[in-house]
C-alpha cells in the first residue's frame, strides 16, 4: 500500500493534469452550445500555456475580452465551441498546435420580476426565455386560481398584454402561451374581493346614522 502511495513527482502531476484536463473538457462539452453574453465570466486555459491561460476573464459591455498577447476579441453571440475555435486559430500564430478549452465560470444575474397576487412575489432567476406560467408557478403560483381572472405582463420596452388565466390554463397547445423575457415582468391582477370587515362597519355606521335621524325628528 505504501508503494502505490509513494508516486513518482512527475507520474503524480501528469496524473492530476490529466483529471484537470478531463474535468474541463466535462463542463466545455456541456457548454459548448452555449452562446456567450456580455457579463459572462469565462476561463480560458491553453494546455502548457500559462501566458495565455486566464480565469474569471469578464465579457465587457461590448461584447469583446481583453485576452493577454492577443488585444481585444469578440466573444458576446458566438457559442463556447465557435469560440474556442477562434482562440484557438489565434493563439496558433504564437504556439504550435494550441490546446485551448474555454468554459463558462460565472453567468450575470438575470431575472423576471413576478408581482401581485402570487404566494411568493419577487426575482426569479432566469437563463432562457419560460412561458408566463412557468415562471408564476416558480413564484409559489397563484394564491387561488378561483377568483383570479388576468394576468398582465409589462415587457422591457413599456408595452403591455392582458392575459386571462382561464383561457391560460385551458390551453392545450403549449406553443400559444405568451413567453416572458429577461427584465419583463409578470403582474397577477389581485382580484377584487369584498372586505367584509369594512362593510360590516360601514353598515353599522350606516344603521346608527339612520336611527339618530328619527330620534332628532
Amino acid at each position: 500500500m505504501k508503494k502505490l502511495l509513494c508516486l513518482h513527482p512527475m507520474l503524480l502531476k501528469v496524473s492530476l493534469l490529466v483529471i484537470f484536463l478531463i474535468s474541463v473538457l466535462i463542463v466545455s462539452a456541456q457548454d459548448e452550445g452555449y452562446s456567450i453574453r456580455k457579463g459572462d465570466m469565462l476561463n480560458v486555459a491553453v494546455m502548457g500555456h500559462p501566458e495565455f491561460s486566464m480565469e474569471r476573464v469578464l465579457v465587457l459591455p461590448d461584447g469583446t475580452i481583453q485576452f493577454p498577447g492577443l488585444g481585444s476579441i469578440q466573444a458576446s453571440g458566438m457559442t463556447i465551441k465557435d469560440f474556442t475555435a477562434l482562440l484557438t486559430d489565434n493563439v496558433s500564430k504564437y504556439v504550435v498546435n494550441p490546446v485551448v478549452t474555454v468554459f463558462i465560470s460565472l453567468l450575470p444575474s438575470q431575472v423576471i420580476n413576478v408581482v401581485g397576487y402570487v404566494n411568493r412575489p419577487g426575482q426569479i432567476p432566469v437563463f432562457e426565455p419560460a412561458s408566463v406560467l412557468e415562471v408564476i408557478s416558480k413564484a409559489g403560483g397563484i394564491k387561488s386560481l378561483r377568483k383570479c381572472k388576468k394576468i398582465m405582463i409589462v415587457r422591457t420596452n413599456q408595452v403591455y398584454e392582458e392575459l386571462s388565466v382561464k383561457k391560460l390554463l385551458s390551453e392545450k397547445n403549449k406553443d400559444n402561451i405568451p413567453v416572458v423575457n429577461v427584465g419583463d415582468t409578470d403582474y397577477v391582477i389581485e382580484p377584487n374581493e369584498v372586505n367584509w370587515s369594512q362593510l360590516s362597519f360601514f353598515t353599522t355606521l350606516g344603521y346608527i346614522a339612520v336611527n339618530l335621524a328619527r330620534i332628532l325628528n
